[in-house]
Parts: structure tokens; C-alpha cells; sequence
């Protein structure tokens, strides 16, 4: 995946700064999991502390094989117990920064999920962001930029790993074995990820696909229908978000004329009827609310999911003129 063309931008970027001796105390690599930054982190961590460098890793030296198995002592990786990073996990890793290197140049950090770190911990991780040992560096990854604190971020240099193109995603999924229009929704709901489209097309993806689809083109019948969806979109807040953001931005995509780009092939007809509702305008603030809504419930636990998803449905319903609203109850 590091070696693959939608990597190129990240693959110059870390290379140039290699080769002229000028790597950044901290690295924030950007994207979804699955597109190259394990291994980026890696052969930089490698490029570091190579025996026959600093410069490009020769890849054949102890130093370079023990990061590959990722036992080099000097190479230390800190991940996500289990929903978040911890103020205890951070702490163990500032004791550890203290230390000078064992057997090699350069002491590298790796924070895995660095977009899942609680306040408390992302506050004690930027006192050594701010004031890095000698030749200690920090590589952090992400997927979600909006649930970084943004101090955290300025302290690092942005290496951002693209996805797949959605289609080329679905042409992989297809080569697996799935059907080409479950394969095409679920590679645009994952936005080229193939991971997580791979979460689509299981069981629990397909129902709520499902689901959604059964309850979004009756939105304009009135309150039951909205009522009806919010308590439903509650049960799975991020993944029916995600549904609803595909949905809105099919809406856009059937008035700009663009259809191949349709996420959810196969339901053309009922686009079609509710995308007649709106203006290209009220659907970029549709999707612009969609955007918002996900990060109010990004690592919040005392929202009230049914009622947030009820005010974001209205919103979503009146963005449009209500003249051209069929009459509701």
C-alpha cells in the first residue's frame, strides 16, 4: 500500500526528508487504515536507525530486521487498550521518552489511533510534542481529523495516505466474489476503503443498508416517518450517518447529472423523486449538517442519540423550500 500510486504525495514527502537529513520530531500520517501508514511508519522508524545509514534503510541489518518484526527496543508502539488512549497509556510513554536509546540512533514512537486519545491524555502527549528529546520522534496516525485536538495536530507535520478510488475498491470487492452493486455501495460508503467496506457487505451492513433504504425516500411523508427513521438511525448512530451522508450527497449528485457516481445504485427511482425536492444549494447544507451532526457524536456518550438524529432529520427536511414539500401530517 506505501508503494502504491495514491501514496506518491507521502512517499516524496518522507523520502525528501531523509535524503536531506531533515525528519520532523513528529509525523501525524492521515487517512483510512489499510493505505500505507504502518509501513511508512515502519521503514521510517527503519530509515533512522538503519546500521548503514541514517538514509534510505537498507532493509537487510539487524536494526532494520528487528523493526520489521517489531521487536527493536528502541521502536516502541502504543495502541488503543480498547475504545480510547488512555492518560496511563501516555504516561508510560512519556516515562519511556526519558530513556536515551538503547542499541540504535534514534528512540521512535509509534501512537497508533492517535484520534482516539482522551483529553486528558492528548494534553499530556502535547508537553512532549512541544519540547522532543534529542533524536526521539513521534509517529502518530489517524483516520478522523475532527476528533484530534487541533494543538496536537500543529505540533506535527500532516502526511496525509489517500484511499482507494471507490471504483477501484468495488473492482477488488468484485474480484472477491461479491455482487458488482453490493460491491459499488459498499466501496463509496467506505470511501475507497477497503476494510471498511468489507464491514458493508457482512450481515450487520447489509441490514442496515436495508433498513435505511426502507425509511429515507418516506422522510418528506410527515412526523410518523421521521419519527420512525430516528429511532431507528439511533440503534447505530455512526453507521447510519454515514448511510445518510451517501444519501444526501446521491441527491446532489442525481441534480448535477453525474450519475455513475451514484452510491446507491439500484434505488435511481426514489433519488430521483426526493432529489426533486431540493436545490443543488439546500443539499450542500444538507451534507454540511450530515458533517456537523457526526462530529457533535464523535466520542460523546451524553448525547441523546434519538432526539439528535430527530432535529437533524427536520433540518434535513426543511433545508428544502416547504412549498415543495408534498402536504404532511
Amino acid at each position: 500500500m506505501w508503494e502504491e500510486s495514491e501514496q506518491r504525495a507521502a512517499r516524496r514527502l518522507l523520502t525528501g526528508a531523509v535524503a536531506a537529513g531533515r525528519v520532523a520530531h513528529a509525523y501525524l500520517f492521515l487517512g483510512p487504515d489499510g493505505r500505507g501508514k504502518e509501513e511508512a511508519a515502519r521503514w521510517l522508524a527503519q530509515a533512522l536507525n538503519c546500521e548503514t545509514g541514517p538514509g534510505t534503510p537498507c532493509g537487510r541489518c539487524r536494526s532494520c530486521h528487528l523493526i520489521a518484526a517489531g521487536t527493536h527496543p528502541d521502536v516502541r508502539t502504543f495502541a488503543p487498550g480498547g475504545r480510547y488512549l488512555r492518560l496511563e497509556d501516555v504516561r508510560a510513554l512519556c516515562r519511556a521518552v526519558g530513556n536515551s536509546p538503547l542499541v540504535g540512533r534514534a528512540k521512535v514512537y509509534l501512537v497508533k489511533e492517535a484520534d482516539k486519545l482522551l483529553p486528558e491524555a492528548a494534553n499530556h502527549l502535547l508537553k512532549v510534542l512541544e519540547e522532543p528529546p534529542a533524536d526521539t520522534f513521534f509517529l502518530l496516525s489517524a483516520e478522523r481529523p475532527y476528533a484530534l485536538m487541533p494543538t496536537v495536530v500543529s505540533r506535527c507535520q500532516v502526511v496525509p495516505f489517500h484511499p482507494l478510488p471507490p471504483e477501484k475498491a468495488a473492482e477488488l470487492l468484485v474480484a472477491e466474489g461479491h455482487a458488482p452493486q453490493l460491491a459499488h455501495r459498499a466501496a463509496y460508503l467506505a470511501g475507497g476503503d477497503v476494510k471498511a467496506a468489507a464491514g458493508w457487505l457482512e450481515e450487520e451492513g447489509r441490514r442496515a443498508q436495508e433498513t435505511f433504504l426502507a425509511l429515507a425516500p418516506r422522510l418528506p411523508a410527515g412526523r410518523g416517518a421521521l419519527v420512525t427513521a430516528a429511532e431507528a438511525f439511533a440503534q447505530d448512530a455512526g453507521r447510519f450517518l454515514t448511510l445518510l451522508g451517501a444519501w444526501y450527497r446521491d441527491l446532489l449528485v442525481w441534480l448535477t447529472g453525474c450519475r455513475d457516481l451514484i452510491c446507491f445504485q439500484g434505488a435511481e427511482a426514489a433519488i430521483e423523486r426526493v432529489a426533486a425536492f431540493y436545490r443543488p444549494v439546500e443539499l450542500v447544507r444538507a451534507n454540511q449538517a450530515i458533517e456537523k451532526a457526526a462530529r457533535r457524536f464523535s466520542g460523546r456518550s451524553n448525547v441523546n442519540v434519538r432526539l439528535a438524529f430527530e432535529a437533524l432529520l427536520v433540518e434535513l427536511i426543511v433545508a428544502a423550500g416547504t412549498d415543495r414539500w408534498p402536504q404532511r401530517r
